[in-house]
This record gives C-alpha cells, sequence and structure tokens, in this order.
C-alpha cells in the first residue's frame, strides 16, 4: 500500500522533485480529487509562465515518465469502466502532456493549431438560448424568474455563479443534456441585452478558460471547471460578452 498524499508531495509534484513512481501516485490522487486537480494545474501554469518570463525552456517529460503515464492509463482502460476511467484518464492527460503542449515546447504546436474547436456542450447552448428566445414569445409558455441557485446545486450538482448586479433572471429552466442535466437562465442584462448562461455536467474532466465561439445566430463565450461546462450566449459585441463570461467563471473560484 503507498503512502498517503500529502501537501509536499503535490509541491513536489510541481516542483518536479518527485520519482516517477511517485509521480504516478500523485496523479492518481489527482484524479479522485478534481478540486486538488485544478489547484495543482494553476501552480503547474504560474510555474511554467515563471520559466518563459525567465526565458528558462521548458524540458520534455522524461521518456520512462511518459511511458509510465502511458502504461497507467492503459491499465486503467481495462480495470475501469465509466466515470471514473474518463476522469482519471484526462487528469493524467492534462497533467502529463497539457502543459508542455500549451506552452509549446517540444511538441510542435503553433497558434493556429492550438485555435480550439467548440466542444459538444457549445452547441447545446446554443440550442437552448435559441429555445430561451422562442419561449419569451409564446404567450402559451409561461416564463419561470425564480430562480434558487442552492436548489439547483441540491437537486442537479451544478453549481451556478451569482449574477451581476442589475441583471434580471427572465426564465430558469432544468433541461435533460447528453450527459446528465442541463441549466438554463434567461436574463436581461442591461447593456448587453438578453443572455443565456448555460451550465452542464460533462462526461470528460477539464479546465477551459473562458473561450469565444461564433455563430450566425450569436456568440457564445464558454469555460470549463472540472466535469461542469459553462456557456454564456448573447448577440453582443465580442469584447463585452468575454467580460461578462470572465467574471462569471472568476464567481466560480
Amino acid at each position: 500500500m503507498s503512502d498517503p498524499i500529502t501537501e509536499a508531495d503535490l509541491l513536489a509534484y510541481v516542483d518536479e522533485q518527485l520519482d516517477p513512481a511517485r509521480r504516478i501516485e500523485v496523479e492518481e490522487h489527482l484524479a479522485h480529487d478534481p478540486e486538488a486537480a485544478i489547484r495543482i494545474m494553476a501552480d503547474l501554469k504560474d510555474r511554467d509562465a515563471l520559466r518563459l518570463l525567465h526565458a528558462a525552456p521548458l524540458p520534455r517529460p522524461a521518456e520512462s515518465l511518459l511511458a509510465a503515464a502511458t502504461r497507467l492509463e492503459r491499465a486503467l482502460t481495462w480495470q475501469e469502466l465509466g466515470l471514473k476511467l474518463r476522469r482519471v484518464a484526462a487528469v493524467v492527460m492534462l497533467i502529463g502532456f497539457g502543459w508542455f503542449a500549451h506552452g509549446q515546447v517540444g511538441l510542435g504546436v503553433t497558434d493556429s493549431e492550438a485555435s480550439p474547436t467548440p466542444p459538444a456542450f457549445v452547441e447545446d447552448a446554443l440550442h437552448s438560448h435559441e429555445t430561451a428566445l422562442v419561449r419569451a414569445r409564446m404567450v402559451s409558455q409561461r416564463e419561470t424568474a425564480a430562480y434558487d441557485p442552492a436548489e439547483i446545486l441540491a437537486e442537479t450538482g451544478i453549481r451556478l455563479p451569482a449574477l451581476p448586479e442589475g441583471w434580471q433572471v427572465r426564465d430558469a429552466q432544468v433541461f435533460p443534456s447528453r450527459d446528465g442535466h442541463s441549466v438554463e437562465i434567461a436574463v436581461d442584462a442591461g447593456d448587453l441585452g438578453q443572455l443565456s448562461l448555460f451550465a452542464a455536467h460533462v462526461p470528460v474532466f477539464n479546465v477551459i478558460d473562458p473561450t469565444i465561439a461564433r455563430f450566425d445566430e450569436a456568440k457564445t463565450v464558454y469555460w470549463q471547471t472540472g466535469q461542469l461546462a459553462y456557456a454564456l450566449t448573447g448577440t453582443g459585441s465580442d469584447k463585452s460578452i468575454e467580460r461578462a463570461a470572465l467574471r462569471l467563471s472568476r464567481k466560480l473560484q
């Protein structure tokens, strides 16, 4: 039985002071603790940013570590199915390779290659926004402005950010989604007009900073924290919707 993972182990992991075997044990621990994984990945990103600032090139992970991570993921594929498998594999990939690709060190990632393709939940968010607009036009569809984030969290497991002062909730609906529940909040956002805040469970653990996706009908800024995904959709300017989404994402931290 391996020793329990301590805060000292996590700090040593960020500082690359652990041997490969202990690193794998730390990554296994992070796979079962999404909040710790988010914190450690943020520390890794800060570490890499400081290295770039001081013109210190990031090293490619040792081949032995890459091979060990690959063996771990393959072993988990045969041992477990479902949600646990996806979370562990995603965390290993994010921690073992993600920040190196993000820093474009040794992996040949260019700005054009890094342009993200919107995840599937962004399409769901756009459809929910369109549905909210349809409901608003229909006399027979009564809007439900009773918005209780605590109740939504208790019933769906979806945590919603506090809305900015001045935003008025017009409608709040819980919908089924491809991976569980989703929530659609239609708001009057003052100068930003009518916006839709979408939140849903997603199958793969990830951390995505607010990113804009443009469509003919509207613009969506999406982000992800662990296994909860969010999207803010509207027709305002890119900058205004991006700023609003960034404020909302920070309220979840």
